[in-house]
């Protein structure tokens, strides 16, 4: 099985070969690393913003977003394990192991980190932007104010039903992304909840 892997934004020049490999339903597995602004130094040419939107839009694939080492190491696993072509983002910075060893994910899954009866809102992360939302709940916490954190760490297919309860029971979805406004995460949690009538409101890279 082909496992090709560079910078994220380097799959851009690739979009063509992606698209045909999708529509060819090669079995071909990419990983793209240095995803997003989380990169920092290495400046706004290396980022890349735009990659999840431009593998969602390869028909019927997997797009993974792994946020620690155990999940990292599970997902490169699970994209072997699943036909088809499949795209796993990675992160550069170094990140807090937040997962034991047996650990089980699975396409179309997700996980919840933080959660109670008296949740106000819901948070989305994936990647890097986990740790930022478990930071968030433990602020938020001291003021008495309980949010649910969910990692949606497969962002295609999306768990649209844990999505759809957190929103019944919580009223507030927000998705958070390391990724520009358009076509990524907030994008694939606004079409899941969209059918039972629900709203988001994104925090995500609106600017350069």
């Amino acid at each position: 099985i082909p496992f090709p892997s560079t910078f994220a934004c380097f799959l851009y020049r690739a979009a063509d070969f992606v698209r045909m490999a999708g529509i060819s339903f090669s079995n071909m597995k990419l990983a793209g690393s240095h995803a997003g602004i989380s990169i920092g130094e290495d400046g706004p040419s290396q980022m890349a913003l735009g990659d999840l939107a431009m593998f969602r839009t390869v028909p019927g694939r997997t797009v993974l977003y792994p946020c620690d080492a155990v999940s990292g190491e599970r997902m490169v696993a699970l994209a072997a394990a699943t036909e088809g072509l499949c795209y796993i983002r990675t992160s550069r910075p170094k990140t807090p192991v937040i997962y034991p060893n047996d650990e089980v994910f699975t396409a179309g899954g997700s996980k919840t980190l933080r959660s109670s009866a008296k949740d106000a809102a819901t948070v989305i992360a994936a990647g890097v932007t986990v740790f930022e939302a478990l930071a968030a709940h433990d602020q938020l916490a001291k003021k008495g104010i309980a949010i649910r954190v969910i990692n949606a760490y497969s962002v295609k297919p999306i768990d649209a039903d844990t999505l759809i309860a957190a929103a019944r029971e919580t009223g507030r979805l927000i998705p958070v992304e390391d990724h520009y406004a358009q076509g990524g995460l907030g994008d694939a949690a606004s079409e899941a909840v969209a059918g039972a009538g629900l709203t988001v409101e994104r925090l995500a890279v609106r600017e350069i």
